[in-house]
């Protein structure tokens, strides 16, 4: 099948499962640079994401509301500059699509179109941001979203990369006193594998080179033994460096650690999964995303994964990270090693080969 033909299936298959519908707020100016979210019980992270992306040159947010009961809601109601959305789909519903379609999962989710139609009716043909509740990208000081578009304009570009990199407090213990905050600190000295990530070839396409925090957290706790068992299926990344940090040179690729987080949509766009998208992205661009995995709210992520168990292969995520919890407080471990570095400047992170806007 040619790219027009999956274009046109992927059209169809949005026009099929289109039934998202505006049910709060104005959002002001419709032409503001624009940010789209995906948003469920999120009152832990609401305001201080709000605040940060105000002040990157966000003007205008849209969300779609997935069943909140927890006040998110009824918060962004008090919020001048948002739109909520909500659909009669929720986040793990599965969709029915042809074997050619382009959809790396077999059965996915509706949340994979749910990201094309928040383009589609809120941003076509233009810039936008598309991240999840605990995602803050961060641009050079000085810059925002706006001025990065208009550069990326110039250059004829059409994305610009992003790199997940999972943060996290000193050790289990630190971790344990946020479980019952009911809103992320931001003032707590935040960690992150200081280690380069991502490469981006000069085709434009994304290359491991480091598969995370969590692969390594797995790793030193033993928690890898139930990649296995959950049914989860993982590639090992070869460099020598790994040998270097965990004394042999394979380590299981579990997550994703790329992600177009910036981009220009069109009507012949579509993702291809949650992170990847037919649009190109140039070599020269490396956002990097401030990912709170470990942070107090996972205590209830992975409650609630567990309990509905909805998410991404059977909840394996939650899972796992439940395991490599109770092995920590059991070993009362620490979250950092020998390459922690504390997530501070942009130059902090373009240092450690995980920042890059030229």
């Amino acid at each position: 099948m040619n790219e027009t033909e999956l274009t046109e299936q992927y059209l169809s298959l949005r026009r099929k499962h289109n039934d998202l519908r505006v049910v709060a707020g104005d959002g002001g100016d419709p032409s503001g640079f624009t940010l789209l979210a995906i948003l469920r019980n999120e009152m832990y992270f609401l305001p201080d994401f709000l605040a940060h992306y105000r002040g990157l040159g966000v003007e205008r947010f849209v969300f779609l509301n997935d069943r909140s009961d927890d006040g998110s809601y009824e918060y962004l109601l008090g919020q001048p500059d948002t739109v909520v959305a909500e659909s009669d789909r929720t986040y793990g519903d599965i969709i029915d699509v042809p074997p050619s379609a382009p959809l790396r999962a077999p059965n996915p989710r509706v949340l994979v179109l749910w990201r094309a139609l928040l383009h589609d009716l809120f941003a076509p043909d233009r810039w936008a941001l598309q991240v999840d509740l605990d995602e803050f990208v961060h641009l050079p000081e000085g810059m925002t979203f706006p001025d990065l578009a208009a550069r990326l304009d110039r250059e004829g570009a059409r994305a610009a990369w992003g790199v997940m990199l999972d943060v996290y407090p000193q050790d289990i213990a630190a971790l344990r006193k946020q479980r019952d905050s009911a809103r992320l600190d931001m003032s707590a000295a935040w960690y992150f594998d200081g280690e380069e990530h991502l490469r981006i070839t000069k085709t434009g396409k994304p290359r491991m080179v480091y598969p995370g925090a969590r692969s390594r957290l797995y790793n030193a706790f033993g928690v890898d033994r139930l990649y296995a068992e959950l049914g989860v299926k993982t590639s090992k990344i070869k460099q020598p460096l790994l040998r270097n940090i965990f004394g042999h040179s394979g380590l299981p690729k579990y997550n994703t650690v790329h992600k177009k987080t910036l981009l220009k949509w069109g009507e012949n766009c579509y993702f291809s999964s949650s992170h990847d998208a037919n649009l190109p992205a140039p070599s020269r661009y490396l956002l990097p995303i401030r990912h709170f995995r470990f942070c107090g709210s996972l205590y209830r992520r992975i409650e609630t994964g567990l309990r509905e168990n909805s998410y991404y292969r059977g909840s394996a995520d939650h899972r796992l990270l439940a395991e490599l919890l109770r092995t920590m407080e059991a070993q009362n471990g620490a979250f950092l090693y020998r390459k922690s570095r504390q997530f501070d400047t942009f130059a902090t992170l373009a240092g450690t080969g995980n920042a890059r806007v030229p």
